[in-house]
């Protein structure tokens, strides 16, 4: 490998470096210049810079193009993982591997290559003291082997320090994210504030005293080994040529050359702490990697080949959806508390239908959409698409569940505003989305411009009607709207009800609403209604039951 050749290079230029300093000071004395000397240093100098400045750049090279590949590995297989698996592992850890331990693999990977160049060299120097002092030479090879046992008798105290503080750090992330992801509701609760801003400082204050802890037990163990190779020296200095005279004659060499590679030494002894923390950062992807892996293992061979053409296709859908005994669980992973179940439904959607879901918070909605939609994979039953009279219709199975997905175009209560449109197989004209702007009063709010919307930092409910504008453009087969309505003033909610949700209907698509509105549920088709994880269709006498009284309350 180039790399170990250079470095090679590289510690044997340094290594002359001193020999040629030792022949040279030998014949300092005379008055006339000794080219012989010049040339060589001239020369191993030159071949020290080149082989240095390739080494460097080469090695930032592989070190970044690794962690553009880890980083990339990472996110495809979060992006094909199931929603479950997603959850279970919460958002912090996974911003944590890709930024934190990446960033600080990339910033140690100088202070790391410049140990392994200085290894070289005291390699070399080393060889060199072999040859001209070989009791000198044992001393410090046995200098080496002992600090390098006394620091392997440590390491794992080290490594267990350096996962303690990886999880301090995943905490910190999710302490971090309280403040950023609630801002409205730190920010308008002056005691709520100080609560979630001194559990972050705890935690963040935690973290460092345990860094300061780890930091102090290095530093006492490297100090231990720097202390004890100047007491070599100290022995060879001192002792060695006591007891062998003829040490005495190359005690100027060996000085120099073993004060020469104390410099390198101590680089490689204090980058010890950093490639430590970059070895438990590299532990810790590899640890995520393996277990998304894992997940994605299990599906593989039960599920189309996401990188297939076939996953980009779209399973017909012509007549009905039929959900057969369809239901979902989802485990209480602390303990307290039962799980909570969806299902099982027995239910059938047609075609062209605009169908609402009510119920209270928790009654299972939101879960029962997920399920419905593939986010969620059922625990036990089984959706049909277009199973009528004279036609088996197609079962959805692991096989074609990403077929059955790409009918979907969704806006759950968590949705993420995107900057562009995303997905789409036409392309889709700036006129026609700009039309649309202007229709959603959004004009002069944000533009299309160049594939892509110039502006989505807006209101709650601007957001709500960009993100309408984008799922509309998508012209999916079955629109999934979860409580969208919830954010827009009356009049777009009218628009939304009787525009928009009677134009998807005259357009033949299938359309899921959760509302809570029952002045307006007059405008679906059927209405079903969800309570503690059970559905139940509700008569069209008790829908219009429902809204009377609701306005007469109002």
């Amino acid at each position: 490998m180039p790399l170990i050749g250079f470095a090679a290079l590289s510690g044997l230029s340094n290594a002359m470096l001193v020999a040629i300093v030792n022949g040279a000071a030998v014949t300092v004395s005379s008055k006339e210049m000794n080219w012989k000397f010049m040339l060589l240093y001239a020369l191993c100098l030159s071949c020290f810079f080149f082989s240095k400045r390739y080494i460097l750049d080469r090695s930032s090279e592989l070190v970044e193009t690794v962690i553009n590949r880890i980083r990339y590995r990472l996110v495809d297989k979060v992006r094909l993982t199931e929603l479950s698996t997603l959850e279970s592992y919460g958002t912090a850890i996974i911003y944590a591997r890709i930024t934190q331990d990446a960033t600080v693999i990339s910033n140690s990977s100088t202070t790391i290559i410049s140990g392994v160049q200085g290894a070289m060299m005291i390699f070399f120097t080393l060889l060199y003291v072999a040859v001209i002092s070989f009791w000198s030479f044992v001393l410090v090879a046995l200098g080496l082997v002992v600090g390098v046992m006394y620091y392997l008798g440590h390491a794992a105290v080290f490594g267990a320090m350096w996962q303690e503080v990886s999880k301090k750090e995943t905490v910190f992330f999710e302490k971090l994210g309280h403040i950023l992801d609630g801002f409205n509701e730190v920010n308008i609760n002056r005691r709520k504030n100080e609560d979630v801003f001194n559990t972050y400082v705890k935690v963040n204050n935690n973290a460092r005293d345990f860094r300061i802890k780890t930091s102090k037990h290095y530093n006492t163990t490297l100090i231990f080994i720097q202390i004890f190779f100047y007491l070599l020296l100290g022995v060879i200095l001192f002792v060695l040529p006591r007891l062998h005279s003829e040490h005495a004659l190359a005690i100027t060499k060996v000085v120099t050359s073993i004060l020469f590679i104390m410099g390198p030494l101590e680089g490689i002894i204090f980058s010890i702490p950093a490639f430590a923390n970059a070895n438990n950062c590299a532990r810790n992807i590899m640890d995520l990697e393996a277990r998304l892996a894992g997940d994605l293992d299990k599906l593989r061979g039960q599920q189309l080949d996401n990188y297939s053409p076939a996953a980009y296709k779209t399973l017909p859908f012509e007549r009905q959806l039929t959900l057969k005994n369809l239901s979902y669980q989802h485990i209480n992973q602390s303990g307290y508390g039962a799980n909570f179940q969806v299902g099982p439904i027995d239910l059938t959607i047609n075609k062209g239908e605009v169908v609402f879901l009510t119920g209270g918070n928790g009654s299972g909605k939101s879960t029962f959409l997920k399920l419905l939609t593939g986010l969620y994979k059922p625990l036990m039953g089984q959706i049909v698409i277009d199973d009528t009279a004279g036609h088996s219709g197609v079962t959805v199975t692991p096989q074609n569940y990403q077929q059955y997905q790409n009918l979907f175009s969704i806006i759950f209560t968590d949705y993420h505003l995107f900057d562009k449109i995303y997905g789409v197989e036409r392309e889709i004209a700036p006129e026609e989305v700009n039309v649309l702007l202007k229709d959603l009063a959004l004009e002069g709010k944000t533009s299309y411009e160049n594939g892509a919307f110039s502006n989505i930092y807006l209101s709650s409910g601007q957001k709500k009607r960009l993100a309408l504008i984008t799922v509309l453009l998508e012209d999916k087969p079955i629109y999934i709207f979860d409580e969208v309505a919830a954010d827009l003033d009356p009049s777009f909610r009218d628009k939304f009800y009787f525009e928009i949700l009677q134009d998807l209907k005259a357009r033949n698509k299938t359309v899921l609403v959760v509302s809570h509105d029952q002045q307006y549920w007059h405008a679906s088709d059927r209405l079903i209604q969800f309570r503690d994880g059970t559905a139940r269709e509700l008569t069209r006498e008790e829908v219009k039951s429902l809204a009377t009284i609701t306005l007469k309350q109002d």
